[in-house]
Formats: structure tokens, sequence, C-alpha cells
């Protein structure tokens, strides 16, 4: 029998770009998800889901902008995260003259892209989480319990962060629902749910324990930081969209790898030739040398790529080489610091590593450098094989 899922959402903002990515691959692989759970934009996108519309989902985060969300004269730079310490003084000034930043503009932004009918139509069951300042309690709401006219009043409230006037819907008035739950488990539990997928984005929020251990919980998070919770950066967003799907895909043993990602049958030919700690290597050294990682690679496609930033950082490295011949000390470390710095690091562990590679100083050496000489070992490796 195919197993059933519940799909719990955290909140974590303009993160939940990666649960767009997650979702995707979810139904690429056919999972059969029959409920969704959400606090915050996890209750958003939740929504989003039941329409069954991933186009909706991605175009919703490529065209996200601070004006998407909020109302706010203070001028603030929006190529940082709303949050970063240069843009507290101008936030700080909107909420204080403001008394809460306005939300509205989001509620424009759901409209846009949320269908009732759709969602009310969906036979996928569906609940979300807020916070009642009036009675300083939780609610926790499933579809059947959200009157239809009031559904975008209630995702509103789950994503109403403290920023923002509270939600107030009738006489009373909510906050986001990450006050109480911000992966609201326990929502798929009381509705009897055994299999529980969740998509984790590292937000901030309180979560609760667990009301039943005896489940099968798969979670899904990133190993990548995803940028900051009001990030407004395209090019950021749409790498987490990638790196949700190949994270996903990973999880369910369709992708394989460490830090990148190869389809599994491209990995079983990498480990016909190199040992899995000689690809951790070539890994963190494609790490290093700053290869794209939003991406599955095939197994010619890396190994061609990490040779070549190898090449190219060889060829810079033999540049500098004399200047570590330099006595004064001081010199010497900001000519080492450099070329940290300008990811030549692997080359300048190389030379100690081929100077004296079983040496005691080059044993106290690995405990600090250790994945450089992980990469070190990994690309001599390569370069015999590439012979």
């Amino acid at each position: 029998m195919e197993k059933e899922y519940a799909l719990i959402l955290a909140g974590g903002g303009t993160r939940g770009a990666y649960q767009v990515g997650a979702w995707k691959a979810l139904k690429d692989l056919d999972i059969n998800v029959k409920a969704v759970m959400g606090t915050s934009i996890g209750s958003l996108n939740g929504a989003l889901i039941l329409q069954d519309d991933v186009d909706a989902m991605i175009d919703l985060y490529q065209n996200m902008e601070l004006t998407s969300i909020m109302e706010i004269n203070e001028k603030v730079d929006t190529s940082r995260n709303l949050f970063d310490i240069k843009n507290l003084k101008p936030l700080v000034a909107e909420f204080i003259n403001s008394k809460g930043i306005n939300n509205e503009p989001l509620r424009e932004t759901i409209n846009k892209y949320i269908d009732l009918d759709k969602i009310y139509k969906s036979k996928m069951d569906f609940g979300l989480v807020t916070y009642s300042i009036d009675n300083k309690a939780p609610l926790q709401l499933y579809k059947d319990q959200i009157p239809k006219d009031e559904f975008v009043d209630f995702l509103l409230a789950s994503s109403c962060l403290p920023i923002f006037k509270a939600q107030k819907i009738g006489n009373f008035e909510f906050v986001d629902g990450a006050f109480y739950d911000n992966i609201p488990i326990n929502m798929a539990i009381e509705k009897g749910y055994k299999n529980i997928i969740v998509i984790d984005i590292n937000g901030t929020g309180f979560n609760r324990r667990m009301a039943d251990k005896n489940v099968y919980l798969k979670v899904i998070s990133p190993k990548e930081k995803l940028g900051g919770t009001m990030n407004f950066n395209k090019d950021r967003m749409k790498n987490n969209i990638a790196l949700g799907y190949l994270d996903t895909m990973r999880s369910f043993n369709k992708m394989q790898g460490h830090i990148y990602y190869f389809y599994s049958k491209e990995f079983n030919r990498m480990l016909e030739v190199f040992n899995l700690q000689t690809i951790y290597g070539l890994e963190n050294a494609a790490k290093i040398y700053e290869i794209n990682k939003y991406k599955a690679y095939k197994f010619e496609e890396f190994i061609e790529e990490v040779a070549k930033k190898h090449e190219e950082a060889k060829t810079k490295y033999a540049k500098m080489k004399d200047q570590l011949q330099e006595k004064n000390v001081k010199k010497l470390r900001e000519t080492i610091n450099t070329i940290f710095n300008e990811n030549l690091g692997i080359c300048f562990v190389t030379d100690i590593y081929l100077d004296r590679p079983m040496s005691k100083r080059f044993d106290y050496l690995r405990n600090f450098i250790q994945d450089y000489v992980d990469s070190v070992e990994a690309l001599l490796e390569l370069e015999s094989y590439l012979k």
C-alpha cells in the first residue's frame, strides 16, 4: 500500500523559496501527500500547494520584493536582508512612527496568487497556526474550521511578524504562529498521520515537543545558509528553490553526494573510479574553488570543472610562490592570508604535503586544515586518473 504523508512547512520568511523547490521534487517523485500544515510563510506555501500550481509558487518568489510584503516610508537598503544591522535604524523608526509596520501589500500579493475555489475543492487536508494576543493562546486551525471569506485573513495572521501591525479578525488580534509552533508537526499527528515530511528552513520561533513519537519523520533541511528571513535578492531565492529541489531528491535517494549533487547513476560511476573519501575530498575542493552548488552534476562534468579550477589556481599560486620566502614574519603572514583569501590554499597545502607528507609537523597542521588535506589528497588522485 502506498504511504500517505503529511507535509509540514516551517516558517522563515523569504527562505520559504526553499520549500517551493522541495514541493516540486515531491511532485516529481510522486510522493503521496495528503495533508499540508504550515506556519507563517509555510502556511502561504501550503495554501499554494493545495492549488497544485508550482508555476504560481515559483512566480511568487521570482517577483517578490519588499513592497510586495509591507509598506515602509523610511529608506532601507533592499539589497540587504531587512533585518541587517544597517537597516535596523530606519526599520525601528518606521515601526515607532506607524505603531507597527503596515503589511497590507502582503494581502494584495496573497490575493493575486490565491484561488480560494481551488483550495476548498482540494482533497488535501490543510492547517495553519497563529497566536491570539487577546487570549494569549495559540490557534491551530484546519481548513474545514476556517470560513472561506476569512481564509486570507488567517494566512495573514499566521504570517504576522512582530514588526507588523497585529492582524485583526472579528474582535480579535493575531500575530505570527511562530510564537507558538514554527513547525506544526502535532497538527498532523492530531489528524492521525503516521508518515510526516518536514521542510525546515531554519526560521526563528518556538518548536513544540512531538505529541507522539511513534511516527515516521523525514526532515529535509538545508546544509547551506538560505540567507536572511527577509532577503529579497532574486538570485538568492532562485538558488534556494534549486537547493530545496536537490536536497529533497537526495533525501529520497534519487541523488547522492556530500556537499554537491549527483544523479545516482553518475555517483555510482564515480565510485567505480574513486573511493568515498576521495569523492568527499573532491567535493571539498569544489567548495573551496566556489564551483556552483545549485545543480545536479554528471561525473565527467564535475571532475572536469574541478580540474579546470585547480589548474587556474596553480597558475595564480605559481606567481605568488616566491613571496613565501619572505623573512619578515608580518609580510609572510599577509601573503599566506592572501593565498587563502583568493582560494589558493589548496596549492599552498599541496606544497607542504608533498614536502614531508608523513612528518609530525604535517600531522599537527592536519588538525587545523583537514578539509584542505582531504582536497589535496583527492586532487592528487584526480590528476593521476586524468593522465
